[in-house]
């Protein structure tokens, strides 16, 4: 059960093509593209992984979802019968769930994980918002009464360098469609949109109600962490990372949707054995977990990775660290 596709978590479904997202994979796949996806979402994850989630002390599972989970245009895959599947899972293993829009028409971000890579249309276009509006308020209408349903976040990292006003409107009006549909106990999620202290006037102006600012923490991605020692990381994760937050704090409640242990291949180069290795992992793994104490939750991204994945990314699945005890929650 995947419903974004990112080559780089999963590289077999890829291997013969030159695809580099979701979109160009399945337009590759030709008529194979049904079976292929159905092998994928039928067993890389499955109830035994939501029954080994909620036996790790986790209580809230992130679902990202495409703009094509109800009615799909081609190539793409609807798939509303495996966030079905996924609802009844959390049931049974007691676990909350929050939908999380992660591509939009248009992509928000030219990533892979919007779903077309290195297009970002859709803040330039009114009608992809409005297409993700529309898709918005189908997704609270189908699953608003799921007892395990606890939030919706409403757009996965738009990008950067739109607009922070064409962001916040959409908010807004995502903010009035969820309060018309679903319960209020359900929380709302904004991105920060990759600008964590845009925000405050935002929040301050608005009379929002169980809203939820979600920001991502890696370690990895910058210019400076690639330059970063092994110290200087868990510096980063164990000081800068919590003065970011406590600047933010006193006016939005804070989530951390992603954060993983993931840690560039420079600081590792200088660590001097495998031991050593295992050490720094740890070290940053709790550093974090201790920084997000004072955030209201938090996600790993990403829960598994391929087999081929995992040894090439250490410190991106989360199954994978916890059992090599680079993480202990219980």
């Amino acid at each position: 059960m995947a419903f974004v596709l990112e080559r780089w978590m999963t590289p077999e479904l890829y291997n013969g093509y030159d695809a580099l997202d979701e979109y160009h994979l399945l337009e590759a796949l030709g008529d194979d593209r049904h079976d292929v996806i159905k092998h994928h979402r039928d067993t890389f994850i499955t109830e035994s992984d939501f029954k080994w989630i909620s036996e790790q002390g986790i209580d809230t599972v992130r679902l990202p979802v495409g703009h094509w989970l109800f009615d799909a245009s081609e190539p793409y895959i609807e798939a509303k019968s495996y966030v079905d599947q996924a609802f009844a899972w959390c049931d049974k293993y007691q676990l909350s769930m929050v939908l999380d829009i992660h591509a939009a028409p248009g992509c928000q971000n030219g990533f892979d994980n919007g779903g077309l890579s290195g297009i970002c249309e859709w803040h330039k276009k009114p009608k992809y918002i409005d297409q993700t509006l529309h898709f918005l308020k189908r997704l609270c209408r189908v699953y608003k009464d799921m007892p395990a349903l606890s939030g919706i976040e409403v757009l996965n990292e738009p990008r950067w360098d739109i607009p922070i006003e064409i962001v916040q409107d959409f908010y807004k009006k995502s903010y009035t469609i969820i309060r018309d549909i679903v319960p209020r106990k359900i929380d709302i999620i904004f991105h920060d949109a990759f600008r964590l202290n845009a925000w405050e006037s935002f929040f301050k102006q608005s009379d929002f109600n169980n809203v939820y600012l979600d920001t991502h923490m890696y370690q990895v991605f910058s210019h400076n962490d690639k330059q970063r020692k092994p110290y200087e990381v868990i510096e980063k994760v164990a000081i800068k990372r919590h003065h970011e937050l406590q600047k933010v704090l006193p006016y939005v409640n804070v989530i951390v949707g992603e954060w993983s242990l993931g840690i560039h291949s420079n600081a590792l180069s200088n660590v001097p054995n495998p031991i050593a290795q295992d050490a720094l992992y740890r070290a940053v793994g709790n550093s974090l977990l201790l920084t997000f104490e004072q955030t209201s939750g938090w996600f790993f991204w990403s829960y598994k990775l391929s087999p081929e994945s995992t040894l090439k990314h250490p410190g991106w699945s989360f199954k994978d660290v916890i059992n090599k005890q680079y993480l202990k929650l219980k």
